[in-house]
Protein backbone atom coordinates (compact mmCIF):
# COMPACT_ATOMS: atom_id res chain seq x y z
CA UNK A 1 0.00 0.00 0.00
CA UNK A 2 1.21 3.83 -1.22
CA UNK A 3 3.20 5.73 2.12
CA UNK A 4 0.76 8.45 1.11
CA UNK A 5 -2.33 5.64 2.06
CA UNK A 6 -0.72 4.32 5.36
CA UNK A 7 0.18 7.96 6.19
CA UNK A 8 -3.70 8.87 6.27
CA UNK A 9 -5.01 6.09 8.11
CA UNK A 10 -2.17 6.79 10.72
CA UNK A 11 -3.41 10.12 11.02
CA UNK A 12 -6.92 8.83 11.99
CA UNK A 13 -5.76 6.76 14.37
CA UNK A 14 -3.72 8.93 16.14
CA UNK A 15 -7.30 10.98 16.17
CA UNK A 16 -9.00 7.88 17.78
CA UNK A 17 -6.54 7.27 20.31
CA UNK A 18 -7.06 11.38 21.32
CA UNK A 19 -10.54 11.15 21.53
CA UNK A 20 -13.22 11.03 24.44
CA UNK A 21 -15.09 8.08 25.47
CA UNK A 22 -17.77 8.69 23.29
CA UNK A 23 -15.76 10.02 20.43
CA UNK A 24 -13.85 6.96 20.33
CA UNK A 25 -16.78 4.59 20.03
CA UNK A 26 -18.29 6.27 16.79
CA UNK A 27 -14.73 6.46 15.21
CA UNK A 28 -13.92 3.05 15.95
CA UNK A 29 -17.04 1.84 14.51
CA UNK A 30 -16.41 4.33 11.14
CA UNK A 31 -12.83 2.66 11.25
CA UNK A 32 -14.13 0.40 8.25
CA UNK A 33 -15.36 2.91 6.27
CA UNK A 34 -11.54 3.99 6.32
CA UNK A 35 -10.41 1.31 5.11
CA UNK A 36 -12.71 1.52 2.38
CA UNK A 37 -11.40 4.75 1.49
CA UNK A 38 -8.27 3.47 1.83
CA UNK A 39 -8.78 0.73 -1.19
CA UNK A 40 -10.98 3.29 -3.04
CA UNK A 41 -7.56 5.27 -3.34
CA UNK A 42 -5.98 2.19 -5.10
CA UNK A 43 -8.36 1.77 -7.41
CA UNK A 44 -8.84 5.31 -8.88
CA UNK A 45 -5.26 6.87 -8.93
CA UNK A 46 -4.27 5.92 -13.03
CA UNK A 47 -3.82 9.95 -14.73
CA UNK A 48 -5.93 10.27 -17.78
CA UNK A 49 -4.96 12.75 -20.79
CA UNK A 50 -7.84 14.98 -21.06
CA UNK A 51 -10.12 17.21 -19.19
CA UNK A 52 -13.84 17.22 -18.60
CA UNK A 53 -15.23 20.78 -18.85
CA UNK A 54 -19.02 21.99 -18.78
CA UNK A 55 -20.38 22.97 -21.89
CA UNK A 56 -24.21 25.24 -21.68
CA UNK A 57 -26.58 23.29 -22.72
CA UNK A 58 -30.20 24.91 -23.31
CA UNK A 59 -33.73 24.31 -21.35
CA UNK A 60 -37.08 24.20 -22.71
CA UNK A 61 -40.19 25.26 -21.45
CA UNK A 62 -40.66 28.55 -19.92
CA UNK A 63 -38.58 27.68 -16.13
CA UNK A 64 -35.52 26.18 -15.75
CA UNK A 65 -36.97 23.59 -12.97
CA UNK A 66 -38.06 19.95 -14.56
CA UNK A 67 -35.77 20.38 -17.47
CA UNK A 68 -33.29 17.10 -17.19
CA UNK A 69 -31.19 15.54 -19.66
CA UNK A 70 -31.36 11.33 -19.40
CA UNK A 71 -29.55 10.08 -22.38
CA UNK A 72 -26.98 10.99 -25.06
CA UNK A 73 -25.03 9.42 -28.20
CA UNK A 74 -22.17 10.93 -29.93
CA UNK A 75 -21.78 10.09 -33.91
CA UNK A 76 -18.91 12.61 -34.17
CA UNK A 77 -16.97 15.97 -32.74
CA UNK A 78 -19.25 17.74 -34.08
CA UNK A 79 -22.61 15.42 -33.86
CA UNK A 80 -24.23 14.86 -30.83
CA UNK A 81 -27.14 14.10 -29.37
CA UNK A 82 -29.20 14.47 -25.94
CA UNK A 83 -32.82 13.96 -25.11
CA UNK A 84 -34.92 14.11 -21.82
CA UNK A 85 -37.91 16.36 -20.41
CA UNK A 86 -38.93 19.89 -20.38
CA UNK A 87 -41.48 21.57 -18.21
CA UNK A 88 -44.94 21.29 -20.20
CA UNK A 89 -46.33 23.17 -18.30
CA UNK A 90 -44.49 22.20 -15.33
CA UNK A 91 -41.52 20.28 -14.12
CA UNK A 92 -44.19 17.28 -12.77
CA UNK A 93 -45.55 17.64 -16.11
CA UNK A 94 -42.76 16.93 -19.05
CA UNK A 95 -42.81 17.50 -22.89
CA UNK A 96 -39.83 15.38 -24.63
CA UNK A 97 -36.95 17.36 -24.95
CA UNK A 98 -34.04 16.80 -27.98
CA UNK A 99 -30.73 18.38 -27.86
CA UNK A 100 -27.71 18.25 -30.97
CA UNK A 101 -24.67 19.35 -30.95
CA UNK A 102 -22.71 21.03 -33.55
CA UNK A 103 -19.05 21.32 -32.79
CA UNK A 104 -20.00 24.53 -31.50
CA UNK A 105 -23.34 24.89 -29.65
CA UNK A 106 -26.13 22.43 -27.92
CA UNK A 107 -29.81 23.60 -29.70
CA UNK A 108 -32.51 22.33 -29.26
CA UNK A 109 -34.66 20.40 -32.33
CA UNK A 110 -38.38 20.41 -31.96
CA UNK A 111 -39.95 16.67 -31.20
CA UNK A 112 -43.32 15.38 -32.55
CA UNK A 113 -45.93 17.18 -30.20
CA UNK A 114 -47.50 14.06 -27.14
CA UNK A 115 -51.01 14.94 -26.72
CA UNK A 116 -51.19 12.82 -23.20
CA UNK A 117 -50.11 15.87 -20.26
CA UNK A 118 -46.62 14.13 -19.74
CA UNK A 119 -43.81 12.94 -21.89
CA UNK A 120 -40.15 12.49 -22.01
CA UNK A 121 -36.73 10.52 -23.77
CA UNK A 122 -35.37 7.98 -21.87
CA UNK A 123 -32.65 7.25 -24.69
CA UNK A 124 -31.09 7.69 -27.90
CA UNK A 125 -29.36 5.49 -30.63
CA UNK A 126 -27.24 7.00 -33.54
CA UNK A 127 -26.53 4.84 -36.84
CA UNK A 128 -25.06 8.04 -38.36
CA UNK A 129 -26.13 11.30 -38.73
CA UNK A 130 -29.26 10.87 -40.59
CA UNK A 131 -30.34 7.96 -38.65
CA UNK A 132 -30.67 8.57 -34.80
CA UNK A 133 -33.45 7.04 -32.83
CA UNK A 134 -34.75 7.96 -29.65
CA UNK A 135 -37.36 6.39 -26.67
CA UNK A 136 -39.46 6.93 -24.16
CA UNK A 137 -42.73 7.17 -23.07
CA UNK A 138 -46.35 9.25 -22.36
CA UNK A 139 -48.22 9.05 -19.75
CA UNK A 140 -51.47 10.57 -17.11
CA UNK A 141 -50.24 10.94 -13.88
CA UNK A 142 -53.89 9.84 -12.94
CA UNK A 143 -54.32 6.52 -14.05
CA UNK A 144 -51.67 3.56 -14.78
CA UNK A 145 -51.67 3.88 -18.78
CA UNK A 146 -47.86 4.69 -20.11
CA UNK A 147 -47.78 4.23 -23.50
CA UNK A 148 -44.16 3.43 -25.22
CA UNK A 149 -42.40 6.40 -27.80
CA UNK A 150 -40.15 5.84 -30.59
CA UNK A 151 -38.38 8.57 -32.06
CA UNK A 152 -36.31 8.94 -35.34
CA UNK A 153 -34.50 11.51 -36.84
CA UNK A 154 -33.90 11.37 -40.54
CA UNK A 155 -30.97 13.69 -40.79
CA UNK A 156 -34.38 16.88 -41.07
CA UNK A 157 -36.75 16.04 -38.73
CA UNK A 158 -37.97 14.24 -36.26
CA UNK A 159 -40.95 11.80 -36.54
CA UNK A 160 -42.91 9.55 -34.30
CA UNK A 161 -43.60 5.50 -35.07
CA UNK A 162 -46.69 3.79 -34.71
CA UNK A 163 -45.36 1.43 -31.49
CA UNK A 164 -46.90 -1.52 -29.57
CA UNK A 165 -48.49 -1.23 -26.13
CA UNK A 166 -49.34 -4.72 -25.14
CA UNK A 167 -49.62 -3.77 -21.53
CA UNK A 168 -52.24 -2.38 -19.97
CA UNK A 169 -49.40 0.44 -19.09
CA UNK A 170 -45.68 0.36 -21.05
CA UNK A 171 -42.76 2.15 -20.39
CA UNK A 172 -39.16 2.24 -23.20
CA UNK A 173 -36.08 3.27 -21.06
CA UNK A 174 -33.46 1.99 -24.10
CA UNK A 175 -32.77 1.66 -27.06
CA UNK A 176 -30.18 0.88 -30.20
CA UNK A 177 -30.32 0.84 -33.37
CA UNK A 178 -28.12 -1.51 -35.80
CA UNK A 179 -29.53 0.02 -38.63
CA UNK A 180 -32.56 1.48 -40.23
CA UNK A 181 -34.45 -1.43 -40.29
CA UNK A 182 -32.57 -2.86 -37.27
CA UNK A 183 -33.69 -1.31 -34.06
CA UNK A 184 -34.37 -2.88 -30.51
CA UNK A 185 -36.26 -1.03 -27.59
CA UNK A 186 -36.99 -2.18 -24.07
CA UNK A 187 -38.34 -0.88 -20.98
CA UNK A 188 -41.27 -3.00 -18.88
CA UNK A 189 -44.97 -3.07 -18.71
CA UNK A 190 -47.87 -3.68 -16.48
CA UNK A 191 -49.92 -6.54 -17.42
CA UNK A 192 -52.15 -6.06 -14.81
CA UNK A 193 -51.84 -3.09 -11.30
CA UNK A 194 -49.93 -6.02 -9.84
CA UNK A 195 -47.79 -7.78 -12.43
CA UNK A 196 -44.41 -6.01 -14.17
CA UNK A 197 -42.80 -7.93 -17.21
CA UNK A 198 -39.74 -6.80 -18.96
CA UNK A 199 -40.48 -5.54 -22.46
CA UNK A 200 -38.74 -6.12 -25.30
CA UNK A 201 -39.48 -5.11 -28.64
CA UNK A 202 -37.43 -5.36 -32.09
CA UNK A 203 -38.17 -3.27 -35.43
CA UNK A 204 -37.56 -4.53 -38.74
CA UNK A 205 -38.34 -1.39 -40.70
CA UNK A 206 -41.52 -2.32 -41.47
CA UNK A 207 -43.28 -3.79 -38.15
CA UNK A 208 -42.28 -4.36 -34.51
CA UNK A 209 -41.95 -7.70 -32.72
CA UNK A 210 -42.82 -8.69 -29.07
CA UNK A 211 -41.09 -10.93 -27.27
CA UNK A 212 -42.67 -13.53 -24.83
CA UNK A 213 -41.09 -12.36 -21.32
CA UNK A 214 -43.76 -14.05 -18.90
CA UNK A 215 -41.43 -15.95 -16.90
CA UNK A 216 -39.62 -13.26 -16.02
CA UNK A 217 -42.40 -12.29 -13.86
CA UNK A 218 -41.55 -9.28 -12.17
CA UNK A 219 -38.92 -7.07 -13.97
CA UNK A 220 -37.82 -4.52 -16.30
CA UNK A 221 -34.59 -4.10 -19.12
CA UNK A 222 -33.08 -1.10 -18.22
CA UNK A 223 -30.71 -0.99 -21.18
CA UNK A 224 -29.78 -2.38 -24.46
CA UNK A 225 -26.65 -2.31 -26.58
CA UNK A 226 -26.39 -3.62 -30.46
CA UNK A 227 -23.31 -4.65 -31.79
CA UNK A 228 -24.74 -6.56 -34.91
CA UNK A 229 -27.77 -8.21 -36.13
CA UNK A 230 -26.50 -10.69 -34.14
CA UNK A 231 -24.77 -9.95 -31.12
CA UNK A 232 -27.18 -7.95 -28.61
CA UNK A 233 -27.42 -7.19 -25.17
CA UNK A 234 -30.21 -6.13 -22.97
CA UNK A 235 -29.68 -5.94 -19.22
CA UNK A 236 -31.82 -5.07 -16.01
CA UNK A 237 -33.59 -7.06 -13.20
CA UNK A 238 -36.15 -9.85 -12.39
CA UNK A 239 -37.69 -10.51 -9.20
CA UNK A 240 -39.40 -8.85 -6.18
CA UNK A 241 -37.31 -7.61 -3.61
CA UNK A 242 -35.54 -9.25 -0.85
CA UNK A 243 -35.31 -11.77 -4.23
CA UNK A 244 -34.10 -9.54 -6.95
CA UNK A 245 -31.89 -11.39 -9.37
CA UNK A 246 -29.44 -9.91 -12.06
CA UNK A 247 -30.70 -10.00 -15.54
CA UNK A 248 -28.55 -10.94 -18.63
CA UNK A 249 -30.35 -11.68 -21.85
CA UNK A 250 -28.21 -12.06 -25.47
CA UNK A 251 -30.27 -12.15 -28.83
CA UNK A 252 -27.91 -14.18 -31.43
CA UNK A 253 -29.69 -13.43 -34.31
CA UNK A 254 -31.93 -16.06 -33.70
CA UNK A 255 -33.00 -16.93 -29.97
CA UNK A 256 -33.04 -14.47 -27.22
CA UNK A 257 -31.01 -16.40 -24.18
CA UNK A 258 -31.33 -15.74 -20.53
CA UNK A 259 -27.58 -15.53 -19.77
CA UNK A 260 -25.84 -16.59 -15.84
CA UNK A 261 -24.97 -13.89 -13.77
CA UNK A 262 -22.54 -13.07 -10.94
CA UNK A 263 -24.60 -12.94 -7.89
CA UNK A 264 -23.99 -11.84 -3.96
CA UNK A 265 -25.33 -13.17 -0.83
CA UNK A 266 -27.40 -10.48 0.93
CA UNK A 267 -28.35 -8.46 -1.34
CA UNK A 268 -29.73 -8.38 -4.53
CA UNK A 269 -27.61 -7.11 -7.96
CA UNK A 270 -29.73 -4.50 -10.13
CA UNK A 271 -27.97 -3.72 -13.94
CA UNK A 272 -28.81 -0.09 -15.33
CA UNK A 273 -26.74 -0.19 -18.62
CA UNK A 274 -24.74 -1.93 -20.60
CA UNK A 275 -22.11 -1.40 -23.72
CA UNK A 276 -19.22 -3.52 -25.69
CA UNK A 277 -16.47 -2.94 -28.05
CA UNK A 278 -16.75 -6.61 -29.20
CA UNK A 279 -18.40 -9.66 -28.85
CA UNK A 280 -16.24 -10.71 -26.24
CA UNK A 281 -15.76 -7.69 -24.82
CA UNK A 282 -19.04 -6.08 -23.08
CA UNK A 283 -19.80 -4.19 -19.91
CA UNK A 284 -22.81 -4.07 -17.20
CA UNK A 285 -23.07 -1.50 -14.56
CA UNK A 286 -25.59 -1.10 -11.90
CA UNK A 287 -25.46 -1.61 -8.33
CA UNK A 288 -25.78 -4.27 -5.47
CA UNK A 289 -28.79 -3.73 -3.54
CA UNK A 290 -29.20 -4.65 0.59
CA UNK A 291 -30.87 -3.82 3.99
CA UNK A 292 -28.63 -1.88 6.16
CA UNK A 293 -28.68 -2.12 9.58
CA UNK A 294 -31.00 0.78 10.07
CA UNK A 295 -32.96 -1.22 8.02
CA UNK A 296 -33.44 1.36 4.99
CA UNK A 297 -32.38 0.00 1.66
CA UNK A 298 -28.57 1.06 0.65
CA UNK A 299 -26.37 1.03 -2.92
CA UNK A 300 -22.96 -0.30 -3.84
CA UNK A 301 -21.80 0.34 -7.12
CA UNK A 302 -21.23 -2.98 -9.03
CA UNK A 303 -19.46 -3.36 -12.76
CA UNK A 304 -19.45 -6.63 -14.76
CA UNK A 305 -17.27 -7.78 -18.16
CA UNK A 306 -18.75 -10.34 -20.57
CA UNK A 307 -15.47 -12.00 -21.86
CA UNK A 308 -17.18 -14.21 -24.41
CA UNK A 309 -17.97 -17.34 -21.89
CA UNK A 310 -19.02 -15.57 -18.98
CA UNK A 311 -19.94 -12.56 -17.07
CA UNK A 312 -17.26 -11.56 -14.46
CA UNK A 313 -17.56 -8.75 -11.33
CA UNK A 314 -14.85 -6.11 -11.65
CA UNK A 315 -14.00 -4.00 -8.87
CA UNK A 316 -15.14 -0.50 -8.56
CA UNK A 317 -13.67 2.34 -6.25
CA UNK A 318 -16.24 3.43 -4.66
CA UNK A 319 -17.70 3.43 -1.51
CA UNK A 320 -20.49 4.37 0.50
CA UNK A 321 -23.92 4.63 -0.72
CA UNK A 322 -22.95 4.17 -4.64
CA UNK A 323 -23.96 3.16 -8.21
CA UNK A 324 -23.21 3.33 -11.61
CA UNK A 325 -26.22 4.16 -13.76
CA UNK A 326 -24.20 4.51 -17.12
CA UNK A 327 -21.47 2.80 -19.17
CA UNK A 328 -20.18 3.70 -22.69
CA UNK A 329 -17.16 1.33 -24.09
CA UNK A 330 -15.01 2.46 -27.04
CA UNK A 331 -12.12 -0.30 -26.89
CA UNK A 332 -10.74 -2.75 -24.51
CA UNK A 333 -8.54 -0.39 -22.47
CA UNK A 334 -11.06 2.95 -23.04
CA UNK A 335 -14.44 2.45 -21.50
CA UNK A 336 -16.63 5.36 -19.64
CA UNK A 337 -19.07 4.85 -16.25
CA UNK A 338 -20.99 7.14 -14.61
CA UNK A 339 -22.79 7.35 -11.64
CA UNK A 340 -22.32 8.19 -7.84
CA UNK A 341 -20.35 7.33 -4.80
CA UNK A 342 -17.84 8.44 -2.36
CA UNK A 343 -14.08 8.26 -3.76
CA UNK A 344 -10.91 9.15 -1.19
CA UNK A 345 -10.07 11.33 0.13
CA UNK A 346 -13.51 13.10 -0.39
CA UNK A 347 -15.84 11.46 2.40
CA UNK A 348 -19.04 13.01 0.99
CA UNK A 349 -21.05 11.48 -2.23
CA UNK A 350 -20.52 12.99 -5.59
CA UNK A 351 -21.40 12.43 -8.95
CA UNK A 352 -18.21 10.51 -10.66
CA UNK A 353 -17.18 10.01 -13.95
CA UNK A 354 -15.09 6.56 -14.29
CA UNK A 355 -12.64 5.07 -16.80
CA UNK A 356 -11.14 2.01 -17.46
CA UNK A 357 -7.79 2.11 -18.68
CA UNK A 358 -7.62 -1.83 -19.58
CA UNK A 359 -6.86 -2.65 -15.52
CA UNK A 360 -8.81 -1.12 -13.38
CA UNK A 361 -11.35 2.01 -12.73
CA UNK A 362 -10.06 5.32 -11.65
CA UNK A 363 -11.82 8.63 -10.88
CA UNK A 364 -11.24 10.93 -13.69
CA UNK A 365 -12.58 14.51 -11.53
CA UNK A 366 -15.33 16.97 -13.30
CA UNK A 367 -16.79 20.20 -12.45
CA UNK A 368 -19.24 18.49 -9.81
CA UNK A 369 -22.15 20.86 -10.57
CA UNK A 370 -24.76 18.47 -11.27
CA UNK A 371 -26.05 14.81 -11.49
CA UNK A 372 -24.94 12.63 -14.26
CA UNK A 373 -27.61 10.53 -16.16
CA UNK A 374 -25.70 8.96 -19.04
CA UNK A 375 -22.72 8.85 -20.86
CA UNK A 376 -21.52 8.77 -24.53
CA UNK A 377 -18.14 8.73 -26.67
CA UNK A 378 -17.83 9.18 -30.85
CA UNK A 379 -14.27 8.51 -29.44
CA UNK A 380 -11.44 8.44 -27.11
CA UNK A 381 -10.73 12.33 -27.31
CA UNK A 382 -15.14 12.59 -27.16
CA UNK A 383 -16.92 11.86 -24.72
CA UNK A 384 -19.95 13.36 -23.23
CA UNK A 385 -21.54 13.01 -19.94
CA UNK A 386 -25.11 14.83 -19.69
CA UNK A 387 -28.17 14.95 -16.47
CA UNK A 388 -29.36 18.00 -14.47
CA UNK A 389 -27.54 20.70 -12.93
CA UNK A 390 -27.87 21.20 -8.97
CA UNK A 391 -25.56 24.61 -8.80
CA UNK A 392 -27.21 26.01 -11.83
CA UNK A 393 -31.07 24.56 -12.74
CA UNK A 394 -31.55 22.80 -15.41
CA UNK A 395 -30.32 20.45 -18.18
CA UNK A 396 -26.37 19.77 -17.80
CA UNK A 397 -23.63 18.64 -20.21
CA UNK A 398 -20.24 17.77 -19.56
CA UNK A 399 -17.53 17.33 -22.26
CA UNK A 400 -14.38 15.17 -21.94
CA UNK A 401 -11.80 16.53 -24.93
CA UNK A 402 -7.76 15.58 -24.90
CA UNK A 403 -5.69 18.49 -26.03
Amino acid sequence: MPHEVWKWIKLKIRKIKKSSPRQTMHRVLAFPLLLACAASLLAQNAPVTGTWKLVSSPNGGTQSSGNVLLATAAVSSIDAWAVGAAPNPTQYLTAPLAEHWDGTQWSIIPTPLISTPTAQLNSISAVDSNDVWAAGFSDNPNCLCGKTVVEHWNGSSWTKLKTPSPGVADYLTGIAAVSANDVWAVGYEWISNFTELPLLLHYNGTAWKIFNTSQLQFGQVSSVFARSTNDVWAVGWTGQLPNVNALALHWNGTTLTRVSFPTEAGGSIVLKSVSGGASNDVWAVGNYEFFGLNGNLSLSARSYHWDGSRWNAVTVGLSGYSFLGSVAAIATDDVWAVGEGMVFPQLNEFDVTFHWDGTKWSNVLNPEQGVLNSISASSSSDVWAVGYGFVTPGTYALHFTVP
